[in-house]
């Protein structure tokens, strides 16, 4: 039995070891084919073209940083007063990215990324708006401020009399006589919604009016705006550039000394279309001052006043803000996007009704830079990384570094940047990088800072 046992474990011993053998064969074999297939890429590799090797780089290191983000280490907070415990812990994120990469130089899409899903645009929106402004009333533009009177100006007098006893007698005696000249009408102001008027302009326009000679206006100045009639509920009605400007006018020329029978400006919706007014002066400031603070300090007021500016304001009984609107989602159209997967609801992209896709985004920029004529006003415009505009203190000390030109957008969950990057072989490329659903705005910052010193190398 004693030699039994012994021959039996013997067997046994003899099987494992050549399990085992087997099993390291079988290893080799994997380890020899994972070899062969590396060495196999590397001999790939070494026949393609520069172009080809980079463009494998770059799109191995977005889908990298891409899947790096969808997770996140943070800190939770458990237990209260001394049992208050903190522990790090990864959490997945939930946000909404989307992306496309399109080489301009090679004219393709090099890089894709939940592209064709909707997303809220925020202030790249104003990409669209700028584009628009810069293919239809072109860079010749001008924001325009009419200033004008009716009526006429007057002279009277006006005499200063006192009364004095003589022989119990109550007598008036004429002691002055003050000689006024007024304007017997109303001054009005008609604005192109101009943003940039400002402290030296209402000083400019006070003087053309002083220049009537008058002491005095029995009248009302005016902010002429008839479309309002054709806008409801727009936020920037409240800031409307016409009755600033009225209001200023009115507060100008009372510390000047002209005397008023109103009391305040007013605005007007309409003047009667037999009433006769004459220019006094008109204010003109050129679209490329507007577009640059609009797009550098992503200013909400410029962009709405851009947008309305696509249509003509002086076309009182066209004009409508909706057919502003329809001018941008035609340029869409021109450039090649699904309009039906474009919506605006504003020109600033504060308002999250607005949706958009980023190979939409890419492809809008993608026309401007075949126009020559949209092309360098829009590209002066945007804000460099690292050095000015709301990309100042972003990306400094990565390839992206000064090479990157881009449209910030941030609104309530919402952090996106669409624009053009230098590449570090010479290739220009256009980019729109969307995160929605998103609260952590450093988060998404990081995010789209990555994917740009990725594509700049």
């Amino acid at each position: 039995m004693k030699y039994l046992l012994a021959a039996f474990f013997s067997i046994i011993s003899i099987c494992v070891m050549h399990a085992q053998d087997i099993l390291e064969q079988q290893e080799e074999q994997v380890t020899d084919s994972v070899m062969s297939y590396e060495d196999s890429m590397r001999i790939v590799m070494m026949s393609w073209t520069p172009e080809e090797r980079w463009l494998y780089g770059l799109r191995n290191r977005m889908d990298s940083v891409l899947q790096n983000h969808r997770t996140t280490t943070t800190t939770v907070y458990t237990g209260r007063g001394r049992r208050r415990r903190a522990t790090r812990k990864t959490i997945t994120r939930n946000y909404h990215v989307g992306m496309t990469v399109y080489d301009l130089t090679a004219d393709s899409t090099i890089f894709s990324y939940n592209d064709n899903d909707l997303y809220i645009p925020a202030s790249t929106q104003k990409l669209f708006v700028s584009i628009t402004a810069l293919s239809t009333v072109g860079s010749n533009h001008h924001f325009r401020t009419d200033v004008s009177y009716d009526g006429t100006v007057e002279t009277d007098s006006i005499y200063h009399v006192d009364s004095i006893w003589h022989d119990s007698i109550n007598v008036e005696v004429k002691i002055d006589t003050i000689f006024r000249k007024y304007l017997k009408g109303n001054v009005y102001v008609s604005s192109g919604f101009d943003p940039t008027l400002d402290k030296n302009a209402i000083e400019y326009v006070a003087c053309k009016v002083m220049a009537l000679d008058v002491d005095s206006i029995d009248g009302y100045i005016y902010a002429y705006e008839p479309q309002k009639r054709m806008v409801s509920g727009q936020w920037f009605w409240d800031k409307h550039p016409s009755r600033f400007f009225a209001s200023s006018l009115y507060q100008a020329l009372k510390d000047d000394g002209v005397a008023f029978s109103a009391d305040k400006a007013y605005s007007s919706l309409s003047v009667p279309l037999d009433h006769k007014t004459y220019g006094l002066t008109s204010l003109y400031t050129p679209l490329p001052i507007i577009l640059k603070r609009m797009m550098k300090n992503s200013d909400n007021f410029y962009a709405e006043s851009m947008l309305l500016n696509l249509c003509d304001l002086r076309d009182v009984n066209n004009w409508t803000y909706n057919s502003c609107t329809q001018k941008v989602k035609e340029m869409v159209g021109k450039a090649g996007g699904r309009t039906s997967d474009y919506i605006i609801d504003d020109g600033s992209g504060l308002s999250h009704s607005n949706k958009t896709t980023p190979i939409i985004e890419t492809q809008i920029l993608r026309y401007a830079y075949h126009n020559k004529d949209i092309y360098e006003l829009l590209y002066e415009s945007l804000p460099i990384a690292g050095v000015d505009g709301t990309l100042s203190s972003r990306m400094i000390g990565t390839p992206a570094y000064r090479n990157v030109r881009a449209k910030t957008g941030t609104v309530n969950g919402v952090q996106t940047l669409a624009g053009y990057v230098k590449a570090s072989n010479g290739h220009f490329l256009a980019f729109s990088i969307m995160v929605n659903n998103n609260y952590d705005q450093a988060g998404g910052r990081s995010l789209q800072n990555q994917l740009c010193a990725e594509m700049a190398k």
